[in-house]
């Protein structure tokens, strides 16, 4: 970073010295219309500036790397043509003693330095184009070039020729055209073409250099009555201002996306041939008419920009017929978006086969594998789904969700695509089996298609995964019972409809009461209670766990307050089930901390119960896991055994305690190899120093065998039924007095 900075400072100060020695010439100039200079006074901050100049572009191509070292590399060589040009010509005034017009050697050395600064520029890199950006290209170019070279034309044809020495300043004349030829390339470069970034402004400070060489030709008879001005000296100063301009600007470029200029509006193209109109007016007045010459440019003037608005006007309409098919379709698939997808069901005149399906748990997938191959799944499974449907058009409608369009009444396309998907994908060298739910709906017509596809989605998405559903009246009445209970749950809130219930964990050996689950139950004031098993999947999926959850800690939390101060050390812990829709929230651990400290409650009597599937991804619901344990709380993975890698969340989840789920412990009493499952879950949450509670536990015969398997702690029904706080509260007074006698 210092080396980038020492850089940039001395490319400052050498751009002070060559604004200086520009000032001096000018200075130095006015100076000589007073009172006479001698011939060669201007000729010292002249060689001084182009030195500076050649000073820069070595310094210049030393900071830049690759097409800008190499360019810069060249621009530097032809100054250096430039200075001997000019040294030459200095000595040869201070030996004449007067001003003298550029001998030979003189004019072969500005020449080089002029034919080499255009190769250089024409060398510049580009980048390619479609060929109707080079038609556009090109056109510009014609039109900047015919423009300029009528105004510098009419320039020069205004400027008498001295008569003394016709042969050299025809030859000096021709120099001049080729240095205005070098800006004027400057100028279609920075404003037209485009070039890589970092050249366009060094491009516009060198761009200038185009009216130097006539202003100086224009300059030679305005200044004769002052022969020891020499004009040549006053231009060679700018020049190298103007070099060294450019390249400190150059060594301050910033990286930056590279915007062709074709893009926006060409200043230098509007410029050019509004000077030009400018000048063919004048013509006219001064002459009376508009001589054929110059009628021939202009007629071919107005060719050229009557054919690049042509152009224009045709890339138009390709732009926005492209900007309309893409609106149509999404950027990664190639397919049809939802918009137009939708568009196209609703528009289809005849009966007609629609299929929507959301890849099984995409998103769990996406984390593991990352952005960039998730995509690539996306892109098989979108050409997986066409192969199986020929002449079906698939759109992908959002995230994981595609949608299938088939005109007629074909049936079994849902089955085809479900068993499609149980072959995995070859994604990247490697077999992802990606499972997909399949919602159809055949022979409607419109928009109602489309959603009685999407409901028979929700309804196959609701019942698990790798399913299909068809679309049935049936359909629409749970949609309309799961309305009307979404909203029943909202006023069940808002009234204080819901009831929280416990359910002991006792220790196997005593039978002692050591904990407690809180279970939410349901009693609308005008009907009957209403199971979990119904209300809770429809919580989860409307959004509404979330203001349920925050009751039940509230309550939770409260009641287990009450026993702590009561019973002491005697407490029960009080279990408190959280979804998978509540660990998504980033605010759960504060708000847990704050209920917590609200009531008094000491950390270690609460235990939070989740699911192993609602932390299976390892992603934002494990943090929260994570940050609920750092309070104090245990947490414990509830129905153990039966999620998708319960071994591996063992080290990843820093779990308290296991709950064997009920399918385990229904085996007890069975067969050796069911037994033995149960019998390798206790050993190995004791090895872990987990504590491992058996659930479901109905009969005696599976507690003793239980205790002999090693289990400690056990619920079920055998031992007591979810019951309401009174009810609770009666049983640990009665507890806690035959503890006491």
């Amino acid at each position: 970073m210092s080396d980038v900075k020492q850089t940039r400072r001395v490319a400052g100060v050498l751009a002070c010295l060559a604004v200086g020695w520009a000032v001096l010439s000018a200075v130095l100039t006015v100076a000589g219309t007073v009172r006479p200079l001698p011939s060669w006074v201007l000729w010292p901050p002249a060689l001084a500036s182009i030195g500076t100049a050649v000073v820069a572009g070595l310094v210049t191509a030393r900071f830049s790397g690759g097409p800008a070292r190499t360019f810069w590399n060249r621009l530097t060589f032809c100054t250096v043509f430039l200075f001997l040009g000019a040294l030459v010509h200095a000595v040869t005034t201070v030996r004449a003693g007067h001003l003298v017009l550029a001998d030979p050697l003189t004019s072969v050395l500005y020449l080089v330095a002029a034919g080499g600064a255009i190769a250089s520029m024409l060398r510049l890199p580009g980048r390619r184009r479609h060929w109707r950006e080079r038609v556009r290209m090109y056109l510009d170019v014609a039109i900047i070039g015919v423009a300029d070279a009528i105004v510098t034309a009419r320039l020069f044809q205004v400027t008498p020729v001295p008569e003394d020495d016709r042969l050299v300043a025809a030859a000096m004349l021709g120099i001049a055209a080729i240095v205005a030829c070098a800006g004027i390339l400057a100028v279609i470069k920075a404003g037209v073409t485009g070039v890589g970034p970092g050249y366009g402004w060094s491009l516009w400070y060198l761009a200038p250099v185009s009216f130097l060489a006539p202003v100086s030709w224009a300059l030679v008879p305005q200044l004769r009555q002052w022969p020891h001005i020499s004009v040549v000296a006053l231009v060679l100063a700018w020049v190298g201002l103007f070099f060294t301009l450019a390249a400190r600007s150059q060594v301050r470029a910033r990286p930056r996306p590279v915007r062709p200029a074709w893009r926006g509006i060409s200043v230098a193209l509007y410029a050019s041939v509004a000077v030009t109109t400018v000048t063919l007016v004048l013509i006219t007045l001064r002459a009376g008419y508009l001589p054929a010459g110059y009628l021939g440019g202009t007629v071919l003037l107005i060719v050229l920009v009557v054919t690049r608005q042509l152009a224009a006007l045709i890339d138009n309409a390709h732009l926005l017929n492209r900007l309309d098919e893409q609106a149509g379709h999404d950027d990664l698939t190639g397919l049809l978006n939802r918009r137009r997808f939708s568009e196209l069901v609703r528009q289809h005149p005849g009966p007609a086969v629609v299929l929507l399906c959301d890849l099984d748990g995409f998103h769990l997938l996406n984390n593991r594998i990352g952005d960039e191959k998730g995509d690539a799944v996306l892109r098989a499974a979108a050409e997986r789904i066409a192969a199986t449907v020929p002449g079906a058009t698939v759109a992908r409608l959002v995230g994981d969700g595609f949608g299938v369009h088939l005109p007629g009444d074909r049936t079994g396309i849902a089955d085809d695509v479900i068993e499609a998907f149980r072959t995995p994908l070859r994604v990247e060298g490697d077999d992802l089996l990606v499972t997909v739910c399949a919602g159809v709906a055949t022979a409607a017509t419109g928009a109602d298609l489309f959603r009685r596809a999407d409901l028979a989605l929700k309804s196959a998405t609701f019942n698990g995964i790798d399913r299909a559903c068809g679309y049935t009246a049936e359909l629409e009445d749970a949609v309309r019972d799961y309305t009307e209970m979404t909203a029943a749950l909202r006023r069940g809130l808002d009234r204080g409809e819901f009831r929280m219930y416990y359910q002991p964990i006792v220790e196997l050996a005593d039978g002692r009461i050591t904990g407690m689950e809180a279970l939410v139950r349901w009693q609308p004031a005008d009907g009957p209670m209403v199971s979990p098993a119904v209300f809770i999947p429809v919580a989860e999926l409307s959004g509404v766990i979330l203001d349920l959850g925050r009751w039940i800690l509230e309550t939770a939390c409260a009641d287990a307050a009450t026993w702590q101060h009561r019973y002491g050390a005697n407490a029960p812990r009080v279990n408190i089930n959280v979804s998978a829709r509540q660990l998504l929230d980033p605010d759960l651990p504060g708000h847990l901390a704050a209920t917590m400290a609200r009531h008094g409650v000491d950390p270690a009597g609460i235990t939070i119960e989740i699911t192993e599937t609602a932390v299976f991804d390892d992603g934002a619901a494990m943090q929260t896991v994570r940050e609920m344990r750092e309070l104090g709380v245990g947490v414990a993975l509830d129905d153990f055994g039966t999620g998708q890698s319960s071994l591996t969340l063992l080290r990843t989840c820093p779990a308290t305690t296991l709950k064997v789920d009920k399918s385990f412990i229904d085996g007890v009493t069975g067969t050796a190899e069911q037994e033995a499952i149960a019998s390798s879950l206790s050993t190995i949450a004791r090895t872990m120093g987990l504590r491992a509670v058996a659930e479901g536990v109905e009969t005696r015969e599976q507690a003793d065998r239980l205790l002999t398997l090693g289990y400690r702690y056990a619920q079920g029904f055998y031992f007591f039924k979810p019951a309401p706080r009174p009810d609770i509260e009666r049983l640990l007074a009665d507890t806690a007095s035959v503890a006491a006698a």
